[in-house]
């Protein structure tokens, strides 16, 4: 009885299609009727995404209007000295031998303020600069939006014990050499913003580099 043997070949076969082909069916109501392949959602995906933090509330006090008196201060030494303008009345600190800060007088926690600080000795342009500059926010701050930046400026906002923050930043070249010799920031509040983008631009406008200049022999 040779036969049996291809006999029972066939069975087996026929039988292991009719397998395959119902499970690939009861497999098929997951699938898209068009043939395209839907994407399959993780169960906990590798890389969480941080929620937005609730917001509280900015502090209730005056903003900072634009067209600020501003008055002259140099600060740092000989020839690595600045002068500039500052507004009239804000408190002044020295941060460290190359950084300085200005507060007004009624300064309260989540308000704005202005800082300068010296980066001659970082010898980069002012394009690297700005570029680190965002790469160190994005690692330290906490939900950083850009909102502009050209020109060696940059406007950027964050979130720091739930309060949304805008900050202004611009590098100068005060030498012609293409590196940025002095970084100046202003932050403040989303009703400062009018008034912290005129004041850095009018402040940058103001610096010089260098000692102060003498008076001439013999003026009064």
């Amino acid at each position: 009885m040779t036969w049996r043997g291809p006999v029972v070949l066939v069975l087996l076969l026929v039988l292991g299609a009719g397998a395959g082909f119902g499970a690939s069916w009861s497999r098929s109501g997951d699938q898209p009727l068009d043939g395209v392949a839907a994407p399959i959602v993780a169960a906990s995906p590798s890389l969480p995404v941080d929620p937005r933090p609730e917001l509280f509330p900015d502090p209730d006090f005056p903003a900072l209007e634009p067209g600020i008196e501003l008055v002259d201060q140099r600060v740092g030494t000989g020839d690595f000295g600045i002068s500039l303008q500052v507004p009239a009345g804000w408190r002044f600190t020295t941060n460290s031998l190359t950084e300085w800060q200005w507060r007004p007088p009624d300064f309260t926690t989540f308000g704005y303020y202005m800082r300068v600080e010296q980066v001659i000795s970082n010898r980069r342009s002012i394009a690297w600069t700005l570029d680190r500059r965002i790469d160190e926010l994005e690692e330290d701050e906490q939900s950083v939006q850009i909102k502009s930046q050209s020109g060696g400026r940059l406007h950027y906002t964050y979130v720091t014990s739930n309060h949304l923050r805008h900050g202004f930043l611009a590098w100068l070249d005060l030498t012609g050499s293409d590196n940025a010799q002095v970084e100046i920031a202003v932050t403040g509040r989303a009703a400062d913003v009018p008034g912290m983008s005129e004041l850095i631009g009018r402040v940058a406008d103001s610096m010089r580099l260098g000692r102060a200049k003498q008076p001439a022999e013999g003026a009064s």
